[in-house]
């Protein structure tokens, strides 16, 4: 079930349109009291404007990736809640630059089917496509981030851009309030938001970070590949006073981003664990391995297998929230459960 959301207290700093304002598309996955008489959901709940936007941002033939339509979620459209709980606790997910939520479904459903209502966001202008209705589909906008070696005040457009991630988790967690206290929502009285825990990738990350420095309504962290390079040095030196785990790929072992992620840890309050996934890349943190079996072939994948690498990422962010919100003593991460994970020490 998805939800269009404006905030008519931020302007839309990606448009010309002195007039417009901030909007974002929230998608929600929870437990379910039953499925039957209900259909299946698509992965790509947006359908064809996604796929052709993936396929002009990976520089293929626009019709290369339309058979991603046609590929069937585990979820089901507009089921009835679960009822067995009272309170469900919320985990908010944001996808990086240039992807869209569905590439998280995988978490999503996963989390879902465990007892937790999650909150997909489309991040408007940094996603590749943004499909509100048939007629109005924001597609990403690269000005947003220009190329870094031709851009010198590159990290002020990405400080601007994990900002507006940051201030789009905000918004939606206000709309989580309006909607928990509202007698015409399915998740009226549902929603337990002493309990929200943020799940990101790379810019979706660094921005959760931001937030969750700023906004004392969020209580446990996973950034995966989280880029915090651009986030403000005051919020960096301030650190995280919430339980973080921060899980990185192979790929981004060496670079810029360890400067400000190795800071963030040391200065945050309270513990922050940082994994390394040897054999994998940026990219394998997401659902990527829908696009083709290429993928590894071109790199755009690590070495690891993806089925395994899904489960095993599955079970360490069910591990660390089912741990840190829900007080599941024996949900504890192992790394030694998997040969690839290894813990930094900074």
């Amino acid at each position: 079930e998805s939800f269009v959301v404006t905030d008519e207290n931020r302007a839309e700093i990606y448009t010309d349109d002195t007039n417009d304002y901030r909007k974002i598309k929230i998608q929600f996955w929870y437990p379910a009291q039953t499925i039957n008489g209900y259909k299946k959901a698509l992965w790509l709940e947006d359908g064809l404007p996604v796929a052709r936007a993936l396929s002009k941002d990976m520089g293929l033939p626009y019709f290369v990736l339309d058979h991603e339509i046609s590929i069937m979620s585990n979820s089901y459209v507009s089921a009835p809640l679960y009822n067995a709980l009272e309170l469900y606790p919320v985990i908010v997910l944001s996808h990086g630059w240039t992807g869209f939520r569905n590439l998280h479904t995988d978490f999503a459903e996963e989390l879902a089917s465990l007892g937790y209502i999650v909150v997909g966001i489309n991040h408007t202008y940094g996603s590749v496509a943004n499909a509100f209705d048939d007629q109005d589909v924001a597609y990403i906008n690269y000005d947003a981030l220009p190329d870094r070696a031709s851009t010198p005040d590159f990290i002020d457009y990405a400080n601007r851009l994990v900002n507006t991630y940051a201030s789009d988790v905000i918004t939606t967690l206000d709309y989580l309030e309006e909607i928990n206290s509202s007698s015409q929502s399915r998740f009226s009285g549902k929603l337990d938001l002493s309990k929200i825990g943020l799940l990101g990738h790379s810019t979706g990350g660094g921005g959760d970070v931001a937030a969750a420095i700023t906004d004392d309504r969020i209580k446990v962290l996973i950034g995966l590949d989280a880029w915090v390079e651009p986030v403000a040095s005051s919020l960096i030196d301030q650190g995280l006073d919430i339980p973080s785990l921060f899980l990185r790929s192979g790929q981004w072992e060496t670079g810029l981003n360890n400067t400000n992620l190795y800071a963030l840890i040391e200065n945050s309050a309270y513990p922050s664990t940082l994994y390394q996934i040897d054999g994998t890349t940026h990219f394998d943190f997401a659902m990527d391995y829908m696009y083709s079996p290429l993928i590894k072939v071109i790199g755009f994948s690590g070495s690891v297998n993806s089925n395994y690498l899904t489960s095993m990422l599955k079970s360490m962010i069910t591990d660390f929230f089912n741990e840190t919100l829900n007080n599941h003593s024996n949900s504890s991460i192992d790394p030694n459960d998997w040969e690839e994970v290894r813990e930094i020490i900074i």
